[in-house]
């Protein structure tokens, strides 16, 4: 029993001296340090984060290769070889990554449900935290429980991704008659695809505070946000579909994409933050 509890004793404290050095990037309310992240954590207290800088060597490494066929052109098929790959792996990859986005939802909408109905909601405002504050940490916890997978699927379409791309995008910008826009359309198009996975899931959690404030059931406010998320994902790329000009199709197609999480994301938590000082 006692080499048990130093062995937890020894875990915890390895934890603890490891975890600023892993988080260090992170605001202080997403920590794993953070009281109110640390507590709907649980066991999930061990999960690794994201790791950038491998994600972002994967992306410039495939940038400079882009950037080169614009002297060797023949190196841009080569792309393409790889497109079977693509096809056949990234519908894999889109479930599961809507899988963890209704986890993400899932959970988040019942911290705040539970909250609510067990009135210990009120409790947590009355400590040095703002409300706010508490919202951000609720959120990060939701996506701190599915990272691991996260992490897997943002690296998978960060490998996978740029085939597909070129294929969607080969009729937009000719590769042969358009060389840099072409070029840098696949460039702006794998950073916008690789943005967005990592800023949609806490989407989905700030969307669940609004939806977990505002409704006092679990099962109609998953319902809720269920609907919610997919009339944005309806929102976000039925346009492309559309017959739009080079200066819309940029937005639409860049831009968007990248921005409207990020308005979303900021709307919900004020909004959140407004029901839940009103009730």
């Amino acid at each position: 029993m006692a080499e048990q509890t130093t062995s937890t004793s020894n875990m915890i404290r390895l934890w603890q001296q490891h975890t600023p050095s892993l988080d260090r990037r992170l605001p202080g309310w997403a920590r794993r340090s953070d009281p109110i992240v640390r507590r709907h954590l649980g066991i999930y207290w061990k999960m690794l984060p994201l790791e950038i800088d491998i994600l972002l060597r994967i992306y410039l490494v495939q940038v400079g290769f882009i950037l080169v066929s614009m002297v060797f052109p023949i190196l841009l098929p080569l792309v393409f070889t790889l497109l079977p790959v693509s096809l056949t792996m990234l519908p894999f990859v889109f479930i599961a990554y809507g899988r963890t986005l209704i986890c993400v939802g899932n959970f988040a909408t019942r911290m705040i449900v539970d909250e609510k109905n067990h009135n210990t909601l009120a409790l947590l405002m009355t400590t040095p935290l703002t409300l706010r504050h508490i919202l951000y940490s609720k959120s990060a916890a939701s996506v701190w429980r599915q990272i691991e997978d996260l992490s897997l699927i943002i690296m998978a379409s960060a490998l996978l991704s740029l085939p597909f791309i070129g294929l969607q995008y080969a009729s937009y910008w000719s590769f042969d008659d358009f060389t840099i826009l072409s070029r840098l359309s696949l460039v702006l198009g794998l950073g916008a695809s690789l943005i967005r996975l990592i800023i949609e899931p806490f989407m989905v959690a700030a969307l669940a505070m609004v939806v977990g404030a505002g409704v006092p059931s679990r099962v109609y406010a998953s319902i809720s946000l269920g609907v919610t998320c997919a009339f944005y994902f309806l929102f976000i790329n039925l346009p492309r579909l559309l017959p739009l000009s080079a200066e819309m199709r940029v937005f639409v197609e860049f831009v968007l994409p990248v921005v409207m999480p990020l308005v979303i994301t900021w709307g919900a938590f004020r909004l959140a933050d407004a029901i839940l000082r009103r009730d």
